[in-house]
């Protein structure tokens, strides 16, 4: 199942229960030479501001839009207008999306629309960011590195390597966030990854240290590989913002490979690949003649679901998102959407 987070929860961290080890790690709490701040985060985040000018839509700043200087920094977010001004706490902000305009502001905005909510003295309020996509997606970025970056996180690192469970346990470490990119280091096998080389992404629940928690689970693909792992983050709310800024490139590919018509013969090639690592010489996998398969292959490059290397054609994550999309559908018993005859 694809994320669906929900806002609720005791807000409790990792770090509340100094001294414990996970299953076989050599990381404890209170172990690391950075200093910890009282929120449960590491002096280790971005230095300096975020300001940023834009026009924004806030019903508890005023009934229009108007524009705006945004500064995120020092654990608030101030917004500034000639008129008004609204400073959010960093540990009140509890949603931020990247979408169509919703209901309450199609009267002002048409485009995307990036949304921020968060928690006011009257109750829940969202601060609406218009803006160009290629602007908005830099100012989420930023936002989600703001919120997240030097975080605590339990990760299990590499849980599977092609489909091989690893035995490895969990470790406590560092989360690092940048736009565009997601990684943990201070663990046994520290790890950054772009968030398009993203594969699959998904929730379980499961035991650590003790409790039951909902874990991120996440696959890439490494040297032909899909490698598995898995992220645990107090409070919910903090698992939430991840899970979004996880989904970012994820669902934006999701939903432009389910747009695709992709022939029966070209799926099994696909297959194909898939069941060689990802990466495979040409010939390797068709036994009719050279020129329908050239056209296969040409016809699959054109949908960007492969690229040629040396010697070697290889899936892109495009690919190898639609593989996977089709192997789940199979497996529930209905048929891929978007993959037609």
């Amino acid at each position: 199942m694809v994320f669906g987070w929900s806002y609720g929860g005791t807000e409790r961290r990792l770090a509340a229960v100094p001294g414990r080890r996970c299953r076989g790690s050599r990381t404890r709490f209170g172990d690391e030479p950075r200093t910890r701040r009282p929120d449960g985060r590491y002096d280790v985040t971005m230095s300096g501001r975020i300001e940023l000018s834009a026009t924004v839509f806030c019903e508890c700043v005023g009934e229009a839009p108007t524009t705006a200087d945004l500064t995120f920094g020092d654990d608030h977010l101030r917004l500034e207008s000639e008129t008004d001004s609204l400073t959010v706490a960093q540990s009140d902000v509890f949603d931020v999306r990247l979408g169509s305009s919703p209901r309450v502001a199609t009267d002002f905005f048409t485009g995307p629309v990036l949304t921020v909510g968060f928690d006011a003295e009257d109750g829940r309020e969202v601060l609406f960011v218009d803006g160009s996509r290629d602007s908005l997606e830099t100012y989420a970025g930023l936002l989600y590195r703001w919120l997240l970056d030097g975080r605590e996180v339990a990760a299990r690192h590499p849980a599977e390597i092609g489909g091989r469970v690893t035995g490895q346990p969990f470790d406590i470490g560092t989360l690092r966030v940048t736009p565009g990119k997601v990684g943990c280091t201070g663990i046994d096998y520290s790890f950054g990854i772009d968030l398009d080389r993203i594969v699959h992404l998904s929730r379980s629940e499961g035991e650590l240290l003790g409790d039951q928690r909902t874990m991120i689970e996440l696959q890439y693909v490494r040297d032909g590989r899909a490698v598995s792992l898995d992220l645990s983050v107090d409070p919910p709310r903090i698992q939430h913002l991840l899970g979004r800024h996880l989904r970012q490139e994820y669902d934006k590919i999701r939903r432009a490979v389910r747009g695709l018509d992709v022939p029966k013969v070209a799926v099994r090639t696909l297959y194909e690949l898939y069941s060689l690592r990802g990466a495979a010489a040409p010939a390797t996998l068709f036994d009719g003649p050279s020129d329908a398969s050239a056209a296969i292959l040409r016809g699959l490059e054109k949908a960007s679901l492969v690229r040629f290397g040396d010697d070697e054609v290889e899936l892109t994550s495009r690919g190898w998102i639609l593989v996977t999309e089709h192997v789940d559908a199979s497996a529930d018993g209905t048929a891929a959407h978007g993959v037609g005859d």
